[in-house]
């Protein structure tokens, strides 16, 4: 699980509206599950789903190839 503001430390330069728009798709396309706490201010996570975990490892081989092409 990771707050909203983690990630956006995880990722570095976006802008919250960015982040939240993708969030939001990655949300709706059911790779990622949105926890809300109903907290003020807002306390909200994100966790992988079944379908999200299962997109790991096409992810991680892609960036394999990606460095092998550029000679990283």
């Amino acid at each position: 699980m990771r707050h909203f503001g983690e990630l956006r430390r995880c990722i570095g330069t976006i802008s919250e509206s960015t982040l939240s728009r993708q969030l939001r798709e990655l949300v709706i396309d059911g790779m990622l599950e949105r926890i809300n706490h109903g907290q003020v201010p807002p306390n909200v996570e994100y966790v992988l789903t079944k379908q999200g975990e299962s997109f790991v490892p096409i992810l991680i081989a892609m960036k394999t190839w990606g460095e092998e092409q550029l000679g990283l």
